[in-house]
């Protein structure tokens, strides 16, 4: 689920991103404006599949080590500790985990910009190759356009 939701924040930002890059031409030619299918594409990448690999196994040690401060944290309030030991446990936690989390939030957003430049030179490649002016998320036009998502899927699997 988490991952899902990362997946459609990432072809967001990358929809939004590749909206940036072509200019508004109203009139385009039918046949110098091309569609892909971000999400598609996304998924048919084999780079997403190993980041998401890789942001999974780090966001489960990241959870583990919060899971055993937590751990920590019940054990003290079984002990009775006072409220000034838990507040200081508290804090000592927070501040061992905060450059893990950082760690974490960095690594996805690193990951995010990797495959949207990938993704974005390969449509520009593919538009080029083509003759296209302009590319389009596939979910904003509704009719006209050539679809070049399974070409852009092929230019970036052959990358790597």
């Amino acid at each position: 689920m988490k991952n899902s939701v990362k997946l459609f924040c990432v072809a967001s930002l990358l929809c939004g991103s590749m909206i940036g890059l072509v200019p508004a031409v109203a009139a385009a030619p039918a046949s110098s404006t091309g569609t892909i299918d971000v999400q598609r594409v996304f998924k048919g990448y084999k780079e997403t599949t190993k980041a998401q690999e890789q942001l999974s196994k780090e966001e489960a040690a990241f959870k583990k080590e919060f899971e055993e401060s937590q751990k920590k944290l019940e054990d003290a309030k079984a002990a009775n500790k006072s409220a000034k030991e838990i507040e200081a446990l508290t804090k000592d936690l927070e501040e061992s985990l905060a450059p893990k989390r950082e760690k974490l939030m960095k690594m996805n957003e690193a990951l995010t910009t990797s495959l949207q430049k990938d993704i974005i030179s390969s449509v520009k490649s593919v538009a080029k190759n083509l003759g296209l002016e302009v590319v389009f998320d596939k979910q904003v036009v509704i009719t006209g356009g050539i679809d070049i998502s399974d070409m852009v899927i092929s230019k970036l699997n052959e990358k790597k």
